[in-house]
């Protein structure tokens, strides 16, 4: 009968051990992965939030700060939103707070975003 020979140098677990040392690294960098998408997610959010309510105040001015509140509300809820009108234009900046690790208050970053648009009820003249 054969046998095989046993190495000398007493590797029988090194794949497992190493394996175990590896593994934790691995974990956070997915776990890093997922928060960065999450924070890309949280600032297309605040974007498209502020696109909306300056379409949505652009529209109707007289009542720009409602309007574009209800609008940011519908697509982020916890964002804060603050609108300027202007002669001609509307602004509406919305932020909103997003933790870094959540669950702990590390790092904790705001999102922000800004849109002007022109008012829709100024006229326009073309050509004199």
């Amino acid at each position: 009968m054969l046998r095989t020979p046993r190495s000398s140098t007493g590797d029988r677990g090194q794949s497992t051990v190493e394996f175990a040392l590896i593994l934790p690294l691995l974990i956070i960098g997915v776990l890093l992965i997922v928060q960065a998408g999450h924070l890309v997610l949280v600032e297309i959010r605040v974007e498209h939030a502020a696109r909306e309510g300056a379409r949505a105040a652009a529209a109707e001015p007289a009542s720009a700060l409602t309007l574009a509140t209800d609008a940011v509300a519908r697509v982020d809820p916890t964002a804060s939103v603050a609108v300027d009108v202007g002669a001609r234009w509307v602004t509406v900046d919305v932020r909103r707070e997003v933790a870094v690790i959540p669950g702990l208050n590390i790092g904790a970053r705001t999102a922000t975003a800004d849109v002007t648009m022109r008012r829709e009820d100024v006229g326009t003249r073309v050509g004199g």
